[in-house]
């Protein structure tokens, strides 16, 4: 008995033996695998999560056709400052979402690098592809800072219900603003007490507006400032009227919470808005919408003007710290190619960069008329190509005009300061 006893234990021993062994093996085997594996940080700073939800999808999809390069998805809270840490500290990320708008400071200091090199050497890029407009924005001095993902736009969004019980004609593109003034005044309901239960219109982006009235910030090159005009004048006593003469959209104590914007699109979605001009982007989450029907127009215009829209891009780049420039690359490009922009464009995050992409998958109803936004690009202006382009935003324009629509200073004041902020930053 004692014999089998020995037995028994040389046989344990033997098994767990080979069971080290081969899970010693396994491990070595492993650790081949993951050592092999490139491994690529990608940062965005997005906040709708129906967006976030996107770039997932694209991150899932490019993880299954390249398993020899390994994505770490990384949500940043907060916008884009926390990598514009990150970068300062020497721990940027390796590919990272920007926007054309707050591009130039990147280049400037080349944080980000030139994409050129990489596409004259790949076939399966090509530049032509993309609206021209989408590209010109991430061009500089010859080089191309970033892959367009998406490109945003404007067009006006209304509630076809609201305007049917009114019995007003749905907005088309002989719409000027006076048009929408008529319409916001018969949409926006009061109660007896004269408070008000449902606004005509949100108050549209003052920039959007001073330009479709015919104003300018600055010139085109940046170097002059345009702003006090006749006619940013005029739009911005249209604005006025809009919240405080005829009370046909909230002001902006009575839209809640910091993003006026995000609170106001609630209202719009809860029948408490009848119209506003909106973003592309936030065709993801009015695409939630299942109490009513609603549909896009586009950009109402000042008569005697031309039609004006603005845009703005989004873009992967890569940054200068990234110590795999080759597997970030196949990431950026599967990004912007026809894969990645296709489920973006199917998602409603803004608008697909590239052309055929666009109108194959973004160009699909609901709502109707959703071509507008797509189309707004022939009519879109460039954005500002200077480095402190969005600090002056922030820093300048943003309080001043705050200050204008609580009605703490008038038109006049506020494009004094403005102007004399741009021409400090100017000087610099």
């Amino acid at each position: 008995m004692a014999r089998y006893k020995y037995l028994s234990v040389i046989c344990i021993s033997v098994i767990l033996g080979i069971s080290i062994i081969f899970s010693g093996c396994s491990k070595k085997k492993e650790g081949t695998i993951v050592e092999k594996k490139k491994k690529i940080r990608y940062a965005n700073w997005e906040v709708y999560p129906a967006q976030l939800k996107l770039h997932q999808e694209v991150v899932d999809r490019f993880r299954e056709k390249h398993p020899d390069i390994d994505v770490e998805f990384e949500i940043v809270q907060g916008g884009p400052n926390k990598i514009l840490i990150e970068i300062a500290g020497g721990s940027a990320p390796d590919v990272l979402y920007w926007c054309d708008t707050i591009l130039p400071p990147l280049v400037e200091k080349k944080s980000v690098i030139d994409l050129m090199p990489f596409i004259e050497k790949d076939k399966d890029i090509n530049l032509g592809m993309y609206f021209p407009k989408v590209v010109e924005g991430l061009q500089y001095n010859g080089g191309l800072y970033g892959l367009p993902i998406y490109f945003g736009s404007n067009a006006l969004v209304y509630n076809k219900d609201l305007f049917d019980k009114e019995g007003i004609k749905y907005p088309n593109e002989n719409w000027a603003w006076d048009d929408f003034l008529q319409a916001a005044a018969r949409l926006t309901k009061r109660e007896e007490n004269g408070r008000v239960i449902q606004y005509g219109a949100l108050p549209p982006d003052y920039n959007i507006v001073i330009r479709t009235f015919g104003g300018e910030f600055f010139d085109k090159d940046g170097t002059k400032p345009l702003l006090d005009s006749p006619q940013t004048r005029d739009a911005f006593q249209f604005l006025l009227d809009l919240q405080d003469k005829h009370k046909v959209a909230p002001s902006m104590r009575e839209l809640e919470g910091e993003d006026k914007f995000r609170s106001g699109v609630q209202m719009f979605m809860t029948n408490r808005i009848g119209m506003f001009i909106a973003p592309s982007f936030i065709l993801a989450t009015l695409d939630e919408i299942k109490a009513f029907k609603w549909d896009v127009a586009p950009m109402p215009v000042r008569k005697g003007y031309p039609r004006v829209s603005t845009f703005a891009t989004g873009n992967v780049s890569i940054s200068s710290q990234c110590k795999n420039p080759q597997a970030a690359w196949e990431f950026a490009k599967f990004m912007a190619g026809i894969e990645g922009t296709g489920v973006f464009g199917k998602g409603r995050n803004c608008i697909p960069p590239i052309k055929e992409v666009a109108y194959e998958t973004f160009v699909v109803p609901p709502p109707d008329n959703i071509k507008v936004f797509v189309e707004a690009i022939e009519y879109a202006l460039p954005i500002l190509k200077v480095t402190w382009a969005d600090e002056y935003w922030n820093t300048v324009v943003r309080p001043e005009t705050d200050l204008l629509f609580l009605g703490k200073q008038s038109i006049d004041e506020t494009i004094k300061k403005i102007t004399k902020g741009a021409n400090k930053y100017l000087e610099k």
